[in-house]
């Protein structure tokens, strides 16, 4: 057997301990599971729908720009993540049953997460305040859900908060070399 890694060591025991404090077992209240199962993904449909709507009303198309070279650097980090430190999610691992159906596929960094909160940091820094607190609680809300069902770890949040941030920074970096006579307006 594989000796764990150096990190592992260090952060998978709270990692764990954190998790069976927040997921729901078979004692939890129905109502509950309910909520958390349309929290674990309805957020993010409705930050998506914000975020869109604001940067297309103020036909901001650096913003939209910034935001998609994000949301692509964000799910590549993801899928390089996987391919190169696969971690099983909670129920795959045998921690109790998501509550949700989901596949047993790679966690680290939650998506839905690390896609809302480059929304709230794009948001941020293209000068919408208001809408980007309300998409950060609506991260909060899918981080706190995806746990309750059993479908992520904590620390699958702390990887979706850095993969955003680093992602929101490249996106912003290459925005930056765009002249912007080379960005295509709105009709």
């Amino acid at each position: 057997m594989n000796a764990p890694s150096l990190p592992s060591v260090f952060w998978e025991p709270w990692n764990v301990a954190l998790f069976q404090r927040m997921h729901a077992t078979a004692s939890s209240p129905h109502l509950l599971v309910a909520i958390a199962t349309a929290l674990a993904e309805w957020p993010l449909v409705v930050a998506a729908s914000l975020t869109g709507w604001l940067l297309w009303r103020q036909r901001d198309r650096l913003g939209l720009i910034r935001l998609i070279v994000a949301c692509g650097m964000a799910l590549l980090t993801e899928a390089l993540v996987g391919l190169l430190a696969f971690h099983p999610r909670p129920f795959a691992a045998g921690f109790g049953p998501a509550w949700v159906t989901h596949a047993a596929n790679n966690s680290m960094p939650s998506t839905h997460v690390a896609l809302a909160m480059v929304m709230a940091i794009t948001l941020g820094m293209r000068k919408h305040r208001r809408a980007s607190v309300a998409v950060l609680g609506l991260a909060a809300m899918l981080a706190w859900a995806r746990i309750y069902v059993g479908i992520h770890w904590p620390a699958d949040m702390l990887g979706a908060i850095i993969n955003a941030g680093v992602s929101t920074m490249i996106a912003a970096g290459v925005a930056r070399l765009l002249p912007i006579r080379c960005i295509p307006s709105f009709p």
